[in-house]
């Protein structure tokens, strides 16, 4: 091929409601409507609970690559693959399309120009967009008045699922996508047990409902800045400054996936109408895509020369592929399987990085736990000077020192007490649990019994 290939415009239809379906009676002769609104409605569902339960992304395949051919210049080339556009359309891609970029520029030089200004050389962004299509085929002879056209004597009798590939100048928006990814990397650097006073999850819900505000891309115009995302999260001052329980994590969680549910993601629907179950509208096949209807695979970075009078690749430069914002899809057995190994960590707790595992966390004093912690963790005095910290699965790394030994790193905050400015060093490594010892602030033993008033919030981790 020497471009995306064309598809064939679909025949124009009625709009039917995806909330209806037929309700049929014994009796009731049942018409063309008849069957396409009840097409509409199973279809309608089965797109509204894939944009609304499971997202949208590259599933499988379409991997991108840039060669040249000696007689056509620089091709880049999407093998077959399968994705969920925004819309909630399964596309499947087969089987593997190309096309060649000095083909593209003859065909759009008017858009160029606008792009690099007055140089005569430069480099263009383009966008590879995938979108979803249905195509009319296998015609059939269909009854009707005398005198019709020859085109008026056949029908498609069948609508197969297409897709089509495009080079564009301006990306899909994904607005979804680009406030997800803010608000994920927002909660990994929640502050647990900093300084100052607890917020409790109720007010720290009441803040995100009102600090976390959504900036979306106007639908009328390009994205100003499409590699740093078209829609933005702002979350306010206060969210800046609050102190959480590491105790009380999953209530905190729980409290800003109801924030994300009931507030940010209606807020990102209504402005792009492209998904929210009942909430998307209808579209006429004989439309432009809305901005994110369609699915953004990567962005093209095209070196491009003048050369008697039109835009060509500039065989010096060096075409790139940048694929940071496209969206990929995981699936369930994946993430099922990296829930229970830890991320390669093995065993209990949570998943981490490169064999890290969080193994027990929580707000402890001598004698017992003061909020709800993770893995029975406890503390309990040795002396006036040290502290044995207990849980779940603890094993003495001491005892084993080979290579492939496990090792624990200890993050201990004082939080109250009797002693100014306290300092905790490790110990040792018992037999039952890990030792601490407890100094005041230039390096002397604390008195008699002040450790017995003293509280603690503690983080520990295993690697191995």
């Amino acid at each position: 091929m020497t471009t995306f290939a064309a598809v064939a415009t679909s025949l124009e239809a009625k709009a039917f409601d995806a909330t209806k379906h037929v309700n049929y009676s014994l009796g009731m002769v049942l018409g063309v409507d008849d069957f396409n609104q009840e097409f509409a409605y199973l279809s309608g569902r089965d797109r509204w609970l894939a944009r609304d339960a499971i997202g949208y992304g590259t599933l499988s395949g379409l991997n991108l690559k840039v060669d040249t051919v000696a007689s056509k210049g620089p091709r880049l080339t999407v093998t077959s693959g399968s994705a969920l556009t925004p819309r909630g359309f399964l596309v499947c891609v087969k089987p593997a399309q190309c096309a060649y970029l000095n083909d593209w520029l003859a065909a759009n030089q008017e858009k160029i120009a606008p792009l690099l200004g007055s140089p005569l050389a430069g480099a263009i962004d383009l966008y590879l967009t995938l979108c979803y299509r249905d195509c009319p085929v296998d015609l059939v002879p269909i009854p009707g008045a005398p005198c019709r056209s020859e085109e008026e004597l056949m029908a498609p009798s069948r609508l197969v699922d297409d897709f089509s590939l495009d080079l564009r100048i301006a990306p899909p928006q994904q607005s979804e996508e680009d406030v997800l990814r803010q608000f994920v990397n927002w909660l990994r650097g929640l502050p647990f047990g900093g300084g100052g006073a607890i917020t409790s999850p109720e007010a720290f819900e009441a803040m995100m409902r009102t600090a976390i505000t959504v900036a979306l891309p106007s639908l009328a115009s390009p994205l100003s800045s499409p590699l740093a995302g078209g829609a933005t999260l702002s979350f306010g001052s206060p969210l800046l400054s609050v102190n959480l329980d590491p105790g009380l994590a999953p209530e905190y969680y729980r409290a800003a996936f109801r924030v994300w549910i009931e507030v940010l993601r209606p807020r990102v629907h209504s402005v792009c109408g492209c998904g929210g179950g009942c909430c998307g509208g209808s579209k006429d096949d004989d439309d432009p895509p809305k901005p994110d209807e369609c699915l953004l695979l990567a962005r093209v970075s095209v070196p491009v020369i003048r050369s008697s009078g039109n835009w060509i690749v500039d065989d010096t430069g060096t075409i790139e592929l940048d694929e940071s914002r496209r969206p990929m899809l995981l699936q369930l057995r994946m993430l099922q399987e990296l829930l229970t190994t830890g991320a390669g960590g093995g065993g209990a707790g949570s998943p981490g990085v490169s064999g890290v595992v969080i193994v027990a966390a929580g707000n402890v004093g001598i004698g017992g736990a003061l909020l709800p912690v993770f893995n029975g963790l406890a503390a309990t005095k040795v002396d006036n000077a040290r502290v044995k910290l207990t849980f779940g699965g603890y094993a003495n790394p001491s005892a084993s020192p080979s290579a492939g030994a496990h090792h624990y790193v200890v993050k201990v905050l004082p939080l109250t007490g009797p002693v100014a400015n306290p300092v905790v060093l490790l110990d040792s490594f018992a037999v039952d649990g890990i030792v601490l010892q407890v100094l005041r602030g230039a390096g002397q033993a604390l008195p008699a019994n002040q450790i017995d008033g003293m509280t603690f919030s503690v983080e520990i981790s295993k690697i191995g």
